[in-house]
């Protein structure tokens, strides 16, 4: 019978800042601060494996994901020793800071990315409604809508209502969108949710917006509700209601984005869409300070 015997040549050679390994590429000496400069024009996907090449490759990349960061999203970005080398990574690829992270706010997909068969309430349990949403554009028996909103600039388009109740709701997940959990749980940046909403001048309707943060057990972090009852001085423009979620605590995972709405028409106008939202808004700041 064969026998096998294995034994370590040598002990483990310990890193040396002095020596050169690394910085000689082709019998050429870089300095680090060109090396670094080099690491700052290869895309993501290449540095993640440049950074398992040596250990002095290692130390620099974690210095350049900060500064591909501030390059790739045009500003200052903070630096934090303990901050993870993937939270770098994820605001390069993904960019999820000061961007709208609604997917089809006005209904230029139709009801693309939004469930109409809602929990309206967690507490309560499940309500499954058949929400009847309709989409217009440009909006109709309603003024333009504001030019001097971003999300506008492009395309005058609006969900609307009926006298029937129309819910439906969008889950964020922060970590799918390139939100990291060291930023969420360390530096709780600021969430601003925003939406636009209306009802023609004929008729008054009703508009309710819930928005809530929750863990990742599911429970509720923090809700904010909004309702308004759309009637006489009111109606025929664009209101828009804003708020913003702050020291909400570690642990956030996602946000739904509730919103409904009715017309409260009665006789002819029943058969129109009285009632009409645009500008589903949520935005997480760019971190700033620890909390």
């Amino acid at each position: 019978m064969g026998q096998f015997c294995a034994t370590l040549s040598s002990s483990r050679v310990m890193f040396d800042e002095e020596d050169n390994n690394g910085l000689v590429l082709c019998d050429k000496y870089l300095p680090a601060e060109v090396l670094i400069e080099i690491f700052c024009h290869a895309d993501c996907k290449t540095l993640l494996r440049c950074q398992l090449v040596c250990k002095r490759w290692k130390m620099l990349i974690n210095h350049v994901w900060h500064k591909k960061t501030e390059r790739t999203l045009g500003k200052p970005f903070l630096w934090d020793d303990k901050m993870p080398w993937t939270v770098y990574y994820l605001a390069c690829t993904k960019k999820p800071y000061e961007r709208n992270l609604v997917k089809n706010h006005s209904g230029a997909e139709s009801l693309r990315h939004w469930d109409t068969t809602v929990p309206w309430d967690r507490t309560y349990g499940w309500l499954v409604t058949e929400s009847p949403w309709m989409v217009a554009e440009p909006p109709v028996g309603m003024p333009q809508l504001p030019q001097t909103e971003p999300l506008f600039k492009d395309r005058q388009i609006c969900f609307t209502t009926t006298h029937k109740n129309c819910k439906k709701v969008q889950v964020i997940i922060l970590r799918d969108e390139g939100i990291h959990s060291y930023i969420l749980d360390t530096y709780q940046p600021p969430i601003e949710v925003s939406e636009w909403y209306g009802c023609r001048l004929e008729c008054p309707a009703e508009y309710q917006l819930r928005v809530t943060l929750y863990r990742k057990d599911e429970t509720i972090m923090d809700q904010f509700l909004f309702r308004d009852v759309i009637k006489r001085k009111k109606r025929n423009q664009w209101l828009k209601i804003t708020h913003v979620f702050k020291n909400y605590g570690p642990g956030l995972k996602g946000i739904t984005f509730e919103h409904s709405g009715n017309d409260r028409a009665t006789g002819v106008w029943r058969k129109y869409n009285n009632g009409s939202i645009a500008g589903a808004y949520v935005c997480v700041r760019s971190p700033r300070e620890k909390i």
